[in-house]
């Protein structure tokens, strides 16, 4: 890559000066140069000199040969500068992204390794609101990006399909006088979430014979046998198939559907159980308030400890989430002699088979060895995670191949709540929520409202447009809106959405992004010129900025291996249309002369590679047109 190779040649130079480790960096101030190295201020320690007076001795040494790249190399105030031939640099960067075009930023980093990514994990009883769309955006571009950079990854969705939320349902269509098809118009899972769970959780709330047939209705699912099994499996279906239209929607796909049924029937927690008492890692409570419970030990965690031993079993026999949780991680990582056959659920836009678990299946998937098991889960469950790999660590695997991916939750600002027909307290400017409470935005009305707003401005601006097309390019600007929003922050802060903020065409949003795509778009429709990848004469700065910024992707995405961190990813799209928008107002395109405008349409093509293969990366849909 054309960066590397600058960094090399500097590399190389520090070297022919005897400095053994040169450790060079971006140069923080493009003036001064594209590189620099640090190693005089470490040197004049030893050498018991100023970092200036080191750092011009070993400029004087450098034996300047046959350098493509590096055209000077200069010492000020300690930092070893090397500015870059922008002639042979410009050149090498465009040639560089016009020859690799969708490959361009990808590395092989990841080759043969293996990384299992589970995320979204929605309980299926009800439609995905915008927290879990969070959930699904930060997991699906997790997985985009280490797939780019060379990662073999297995897209895992877990399905709680057991347990209270499940029996709820249950109840009401078999002995609260629920129907199962929902009132005309509205989808399975909006219905069973919106209306049948909200309304039987409060029944069963109020009335403890109501709570003993939930809980009754809780071990015939776990039984795996019956009349509630069966109509459980039936009703888990069509919301999952709803669900995962959403997550379709938003752009996500999965490898695997795990559901929560099969671990129980596997028998996987026995196995680890047996192995937890064994090593005498779990005990029977005899008193107290846990009495006759089996509990984790904790008392050599520094921590986790602080809070008492963790619950495993239930003293009427039934395993806690966390028990659950153990062994399926345990599973992950290799360290159970069982294993799943699966069926095919069926398949992704793009064509790739989903499967899913199941006893009665005849298709075995050997998973094999995984580099890393991520898994993305809101940041509430910290402690419970926490437990899940201390508890690996305790039984001999691998814990530190296990990554609780952990993300702040969603809010929704109080004019777009109230936009939405929710009735908000007084004073309250932001609206947290709740699936039980049926206080929740789901994604399909966050999408509807965002397409709808999108549509007008559509219409406004291309009214020659036939109404179909306005539509899908409605729906692209909102999914663009929706994701760029949910993924652009860090990790641990709370979001609060603004539908107002997140669908501007200018600043830090998705549109401005698809925006700019789109005018690179329209001036390469524009000409009919080959572009050039060498420039005439030395670039302009707003030029060097704009392919400064471009080259730079590969060695970000190298990096991307070690934090895993999104937002850094974002930053950069926003930062490199900003570039790229000021250099379409600063070195017109079009009406430059020939070799120049030549050039410039190198530079334009090179930014429309480089800035789709990011938004591939971020899920974000791409617009040739807006």
């Amino acid at each position: 890559m054309a960066l590397r190779k600058l960094m090399e040649e500097a590399e190389k130079l520090l070297r022919s000066a005897g400095v053994e480790e040169p450790k060079i960096e971006l140069s923080r101030d493009p003036r001064y140069g594209e590189i620099s190295s640090l190693a005089a201020f470490e040197l004049a320690k030893k050498l018991k000199k100023s970092p200036n007076e080191v750092a011009s001795e070993i400029v004087d040494r450098i034996r300047f040969e046959q350098m493509e790249l590096v055209k000077d190399v200069e010492a000020v105030r300690g930092y070893i500068n090397f500015k870059a031939n922008w002639i042979k640099y410009s050149e090498e960067i465009l040639k560089e992204i016009l020859e690799k075009g969708e490959r361009y930023g990808s590395t092989e980093i990841g080759a043969g390794r293996k990384i299992m990514i589970e995320h979204t994990s929605v309980n299926p009883n009800k439609p995905l609101h915008v927290g879990h769309a969070r959930n699904t955006c930060l997991g699906d571009s997790l997985a985009r990006i280490l797939r780019f950079i060379g990662y073999d990854v297995i897209v895992l969705n877990y399905v709680d399909d057991s347990g209270a939320q499940m029996a709820d349902l249950i109840l009401g269509f078999t002995e609260l006088g629920y129907p199962l098809d929902p009132p005309k118009e509205m989808r399975f899972d909006e219905y069973c979430g919106d209306i049948v769970y909200v309304e039987v959780s409060k029944k069963v709330e109020e009335d403890e014979n109501l709570a003993e047939r939930r809980r009754k209705i809780v071990e015939e699912i776990e039984s795996g046998r019956g009349k509630c099994y069966e109509l459980n499996k039936k009703v888990v279906e069509r919301v999952l198939r709803d669900q995962i239209k959403t997550c379709w929607r938003l752009g996500a796909t999965y490898n695997i559907l795990n559901m929560e049924s099969q671990i129980i029937s596997l028998n996987i927690w026995n196995e680890i159980f047996d192995k937890l008492r064994e090593k005498k890692l779990a005990y029977r409570a005899e008193s107290g308030a846990k009495a006759g419970c089996w509990l984790l030990d904790l008392s050599k965690h520094p921590i986790l400890s602080k809070e008492g031993d963790e619950v495993l079993v239930r003293s009427d026999g039934t395993t806690t989430y966390v028990a659950r949780d153990i062994a399926y991680a345990a599973w992950k990582l290799g360290g159970t002699s069982k294993d799943f056959k699966y069926s095919i659920w069926g398949a992704n836009p793009d064509g790739g088979k989903i499967y899913i678990t199941d006893e009665a299946g005849d298709i075995e998937l050997k998973m094999g060895e995984v580099d890393r098991v991520i898994n993305v889960i809101d940041v509430r469950q910290k402690r419970p995670q926490e437990i899940v790999k201390y508890a690996l660590k305790l039984l001999g695997l691998r814990s530190e191949k296990y990554v609780h991916y952990a993300y702040e939750i969603v809010a929704l600002s109080r004019k777009d709540a109230e936009r939405l027909g929710y009735c908000v307290e007084r004073g309250e400017k932001v609206v947290h929520m709740s699936g039980r409470k049926g206080l929740y935005i789901k994604v399909e009305e966050m999408l509807n409202m965002l397409k709808d707003r999108a549509l007008e401005e559509v219409k406004k601006r291309h009214e020659d447009w036939n109404i179909e097309k306005m539509i899908s390019v409605a729906e692209k600007i909102a999914v663009g809106a929706l994701r760029y929003a949910l993924i652009k922050p860090d990790i641990d802060k709370l979001i609060v959405l603004d539908t107002d903020e997140i669908l501007r065409l200018e600043g830090d949003t998705g549109p401005y992004l698809q925006y700019s795509y789109a005018r690179a778009c329209r001036i390469l429709e524009k000409s009919e010129d080959e572009p050039l990848t060498k420039p005439p004469a030395e670039p302009l700065e707003v030029e060097k900025r704009l392919l400064r910024r471009m080259a730079i992707l590969p060695k970000m995405l190298l990096e991307f291996d070690e934090n895993l961190l999104i937002k850094p990813i974002a930053n950069y799209a926003y930062r490199l249309a900003s570039d790229f928008n000021d250099f379409y107002e600063k070195a017109p395109v079009l009406r430059a002369s020939k070799d120049v405008r030549r050039f410039r349409l190198g530079i334009v093509m090179a930014f429309k590679i480089t800035l789709a293969n990011v938004l591939r990366l971020l899920g974000i849909p791409l617009m040739e047109e807006m």
